[in-house]
């Protein structure tokens, strides 16, 4: 066991840690803010091939616009975009389709399509945005300090496990997590049982965990789960995610700290 301190001040004694990735440990928002706008562009483009009216076209814009949190120079911390899966962001998208007429087979047909098109366009595109999802600052640091210290770190995302390799592969944290936990896995987060499976699965209580994420959905499934070490981080986006459920609260990771208990 390790003493996790905060601030310079004791939170109790862990044996691991489990980190969300984008927003907490991932500078993610630039690629995200990208990809919202490119998947209105590719919608318009849909709509109008399906001779949908521009009234109803820009309605059906405004609302995508709302559910993924886009803003002129930012995302919202607290939207579906930044929080979701891709399925769920899929889901959430048809729902609005069909409030203008399209029975749920095709809305869920237009989703994947032009979220598929989407990721192929984003990733020829040589120096985009979606390359570069480099991580925030102190984040380096700590996941070292905790690996030095024998703490077994985590990563449980809502990305998939090729997102997963792919941040791990760019940032060269090959050998830093000893576990993942993806999308892909059932049950995906924010179900409490996703945090317990991955503590059995480390052969730890959720009670020798801390959870640190900068989402007000994660840190009630890890209080829901028996951690009772939640760490909410708002430091990962232009506009800071109001967190409510968080037990801790810190707006940069070298406010973390790790000591031996040996």
């Amino acid at each position: 066991m390790a003493e996790l301190l905060i601030k310079n001040s004791s939170v109790g004694f862990i044996k691991a840690v489990i980190f969300d990735k984008d927003g907490t440990l991932s500078n993610s928002e630039q690629c995200l803010l990208e990809l919202a706008k490119t998947r209105l562009i590719f919608f318009e483009e849909k709509l109008k091939k399906l001779k949908l009216n521009n009234i109803k076209i820009w309605l059906l814009k405004k609302l995508l616009i709302s559910v993924y949190g886009l803003k002129k120079n930012c995302l919202s911390a607290d939207a579906s975009l930044a929080i979701a899966s891709r399925e769920q962001n899929i889901i959430s998208t048809a729902t609005i389709f069909t409030l203008f007429g399209f029975d749920w087979f095709q809305s869920l047909s237009i989703g994947k399509e032009i979220f598929d098109e989407v990721d192929i366009y984003l990733l020829n595109q040589k120096g985009n945005a979606q390359k570069h999802r480099t991580l925030i600052s102190g984040a380096l640091d700590l996941l070292v300090s905790l690996k030095k210290e024998g703490v077994s770190i985590a990563l449980m995302t809502n990305d998939t496990k090729g997102g997963i390799e792919e941040f791990i592969c760019r940032n060269k944290l090959e050998g830093i997590f000893d576990y993942h936990w993806s999308a892909e896995n059932k049950p995906s987060k924010p179900n409490p049982e996703a945090v317990i499976e991955l503590c059995k699965k480390m052969n730890f209580n959720p009670s020798d965990c801390a959870l640190i994420s900068d989402a007000d959905t994660d840190l009630r499934m890890a209080k829901e789960a028996g951690i009772t070490i939640v760490v909410g981080f708002n430091g990962g986006w232009q506009t800071p995610p109001v967190l409510t459920e968080k037990k801790f609260l810190i707006e940069k990771l070298n406010e973390l700290k790790i000591h031996s208990s040996y």
